[in-house]
């Protein structure tokens, strides 16, 4: 697999330059194929690099042979619309942003094109959308694409011509304009109507129409040095693809939004994750982070408001337990808040109950089916008979739910439990261990 260099005396290989990617391809000799894998330009000569495919035979090609050039034209076929989109989204960049636009570079691959250009600043997502709309548009208006080799003093006559600065261009050299032939600018070069078409100096490939790119996709716009910005964008298939993932998320969230609780907050979670990773337009995906924000404020409004109304329930739920024990001449109170996991409302509770009756000791248990888990919260007087303390109560009596507990400042304490089938148990526990201990 050594990879060799071939020079022709003429190709329809395209060599690497000006940011469009090298073609690929095979050169069939009268003895042997070679395996075209890049084609790179040094000192003037189009140098083909690859590969034999009978092995490295000095005798599979010669000098003088006659050869056949097989380009990838499938390949180049996808290249093409993408480098044409470049001068489409160099002029939109212009048009929206304003002349202080340059290029700074671009690379043209199959899959994806780049661009660099001089911009002190992020691009907002309503500038990304206008962008992207220029160059959607002119795809739709089906507008020619006029390629015409002239000389460099009568390209750069003409108005609005567009080149790299610092560039080194040949003489003659090749004008790409599209909307317009380039004849018709060289017939009247310093029109101001030639300001509203892209027209630049280019050696590329392109498609001979607007129409072939089908669609294009703005991606992502981010600073690459200072002034500078870097857009990646995807055209054809690829841009429908992006279009088409844009409009699955939309209505993925639009669904979201029908959802409530834990349900709506492990959707937005997936939502979020298949959005950060999504390729698609970046002016949707800014869309898109904004609509997610919303869902996620309305998932804080609900938890707010059921937190509010989880801590009104339980507390109620533990003063009328603590009524209803002392009514029976109990001197402690076991109770079950239908709150959840909601720790704040359990806690709020034992807190709440204590402050109303003085020295009884309570417990208060929650539990969440669709998870089997458990939350209690304990407290007990400092000043309870028979040194009553709050982790020797509740300790013991989580055990039933696999339960762990910490605390015991102030005479409150906490547990979990992972097993919350068995909380009856738990409960049934927790009131013997009160009863003897305060007997």
């Amino acid at each position: 697999d050594e990879d060799f260099g071939l020079v022709l005396e003429s190709t329809s290989f395209y060599a690497e330059q000006g940011g469009q990617i090298y073609d690929t391809g095979s050169i069939e000799g009268p003895s042997g194929s070679f395996t075209v894998n890049n084609v790179q330009v040094f000192a003037g000569y189009v140098l083909h690099i690859g590969s034999f495919l009978e092995g490295p035979d000095s005798k599979a090609l010669s000098v003088g042979d006659e050869v056949k050039c097989k380009v990838d034209y499938t390949r180049r076929t996808l290249i093409a619309p993408n480098h044409t989109c470049t001068h489409m989204l160099n002029f939109a960049l212009r048009e929206v942003l304003g002349d202080h636009v340059d290029q700074k570079g671009s690379i043209v691959l199959p899959e994806k094109l780049r661009f660099d250009f001089s911009h002190g600043k992020p691009v907002q997502p309503e500038d990304l959308r206008k962008i992207e709309y220029i160059v959607n548009q002119q795809i739709k208006d089906e507008l020619e694409v006029s390629a015409q080799e002239i000389k460099l003093a009568d390209a750069k006559r003409i108005n609005g011509l567009r080149a790299v600065f610092g560039e080194i261009y040949p003489d003659p050299v090749r004008v790409v304009s599209i909307g317009r032939k380039v004849e018709d600018l060289l017939a009247n070069p310093e029109s101001k109507e030639w300001l509203s078409i892209s027209t630049e100096l280019c050696g590329g490939t392109h498609i001979s129409n607007t129409r072939d790119a089908a669609a294009f996709a703005l991606i992502s716009e981010e600073g690459i040095a200072k002034g500078v910005r870097r857009i990646t964008a995807v055209t054809a298939e690829c841009a429908s693809q992006a279009m088409k993932l844009a409009s699955s998320i939309d209505t993925d969230i639009n669904e979201a939004s029908k959802l409530e609780g834990a349900t709506l907050e492990k959707k937005i979670g997936s939502i979020k994750n298949t959005l950060d990773a999504a390729a698609i337009p970046a002016a949707r995906k800014a869309d898109l982070k904004g609509n997610i924000s919303k869902l996620e404020d309305q998932l804080r409004k609900a938890k707010k408001k059921m937190g509010e109304e989880n801590i009104q329930k339980a507390v109620k739920i533990a003063i009328d337990a603590a009524e209803a024990a002392l009514s029976e001449g109990k001197t402690f109170c076991v109770t079950h808040a239908d709150v959840g996991l909601d720790t704040t409302a359990v806690r709020e509770a034992v807190v709440k109950a204590m402050n109303r009756f003085k020295g009884l000791p309570i417990m208060v248990f929650s539990t969440d089916e669709a998870s089997n888990k458990a939350v209690i919260y304990a407290g007990v007087p400092p000043d309870a008979p028979n040194g009553f303390k709050v982790l020797d109560w509740l300790t013991p009596s989580i055990a039933p739910l696999k339960g762990k507990g910490g605390g015991g400042k102030n005479g409150l304490a906490q547990g979990q439990g992972s097993d919350a089938s068995r909380v009856k148990e738990a409960m049934e526990l927790a009131t013997q261990i009160a009863s003897m201990k305060l007997s």
